[in-house]
């Protein structure tokens, strides 16, 4: 065993490669809030507790994360020393400007998006709940919130290092080596995989926040019960794919220019309705709207309207010279999950990505 960890960890230096574009680490301190298109300020955590059909209330812990959609759910039942944890994604609906959580166990809620940038819990059907009762979860800073819990994600061992990226979440943590963890870590050297190169483990799991040997703490994955691994198998990718319609389009590039949100306003992004004859949106300032035509990979935006709050002399431009592009747009380019906007000439005067898609 020693001798083959010996081997392990020199091939590993030649192929760190294999970790570039691995989403960031869970919990970690470059995870800066931003200000989505949904009206929410992520990450954070939502709280409260709710009411319960056989207890004095169900306790809600609710983690969402910027990072690949995911989500973290501890319910804890009052007085019934009963807890039930969940790891998942989620994705929103413009057209009820609905949060929708799914994850571990086919699990699924579904919560509407205040003004107040709470959150409401919406009924099986998704409709609003009609009671004077406490159905809503209220906004905080990201307090990650312990989880216990079977989980099924790509192990990667690097350099003495083993990390976890849990499937249905997205979401990376570092493995603790203590508890059964030697027992994930031999059949994982066990199997007939490249080194370095990642697996498929199910292991029973806790998940809390622990000091680091470097850097900040982090949310790190304490095996439990080791269960087994599975060779050439991967995450399934479910992503399902972007419609031009009812879909947040978050602009990344204008004339060209790469565009960023670091100065905590909304981020940039149209929306065409349900039907395809309206759109809105914002630059991060104003909120901009208007009828729309589409026919084909033919588009006409306008006239473009919007509000009249005053902005800064910067955005205010980007704005002007936004509700320019869309007027002058005429045709769309549909890729997955990517949209250009075109001009007469075939310029690319616009680029945008899907965000908030369902996984």
């Amino acid at each position: 065993m020693t001798s083959m960890r010996g081997r392990l960890t020199k091939r590993l230096y030649g192929m760190f490669s294999l970790l570039v574009g691995i989403p960031a680490l869970a919990g970690a301190e470059t995870d800066q809030q931003r200000f989505g298109a949904h009206g929410l300020a992520l990450p954070a955590t939502f709280s409260g507790t709710l009411p319960c059909a056989d207890c004095p209330g169900i306790e809600y812990h609710l983690d969402i994360w910027n990072e690949d959609q995911g989500y973290a759910l501890r319910r804890t039942y009052l007085e019934r020393d009963h807890v039930e944890d969940e790891l998942g994604r989620w994705y929103v609906d413009p057209v009820r400007n609905a949060l929708i959580l799914e994850g571990t166990g086919n699990a699924r809620s579904e919560w509407q998006i205040t003004p107040d940038q709470d959150i409401r819990l919406l009924d099986q059907e998704g409709e609003p709940i009609v009671s004077d009762l406490p159905y809503t979860l209220v906004a905080g800073p990201l307090v990650p919130t312990e989880l216990r819990l079977p989980v099924t994600g790509l192990m990667t061992y690097f350099a003495d290092a083993a990390l976890f990226t849990e499937c249905l979440s997205g979401q990376r943590f570092p493995i603790a080596m203590e508890a059964d963890y030697l027992a994930l870590e031999r059949a994982y050297l066990d199997a007939d995989i490249e080194p370095g190169a990642p697996l498929i483990a199910r292991i029973d799991a806790e998940i809390s926040m622990r000091a680091q040997t470097e850097g900040s703490d982090r949310m790190t994955v304490t095996v439990e019960r080791f269960h087994h691994v599975t060779p050439d198998a991967a995450c399934p990718d479910t992503r399902s794919a972007a419609g031009l319609l009812n879909t947040f389009w978050g602009l990344t590039h204008l004339d060209g220019v790469e565009q960023d949100q670091t100065d905590g306003r909304q981020e940039p992004y149209v929306l065409i309705s349900e039907d395809g004859t309206r759109f809105s949106g914002t630059m991060g300032c104003n909120r901009f709207m208007g009828p729309l035509s589409i026919a084909g990979d033919s588009v006409e935006f306008g006239p473009v309207a919007s509000t009249m709050m005053a902005c800064p002399p910067e955005l205010a431009a980007r704005e002007a010279a936004f509700a320019e592009m869309l007027e002058a747009a005429q045709r769309v380019d549909l890729m997955d999950h990517s949209l250009r906007l075109l001009g007469e000439t075939g310029a690319e005067p616009a680029r945008f990505r899907a965000v908030y898609t369902r996984y």
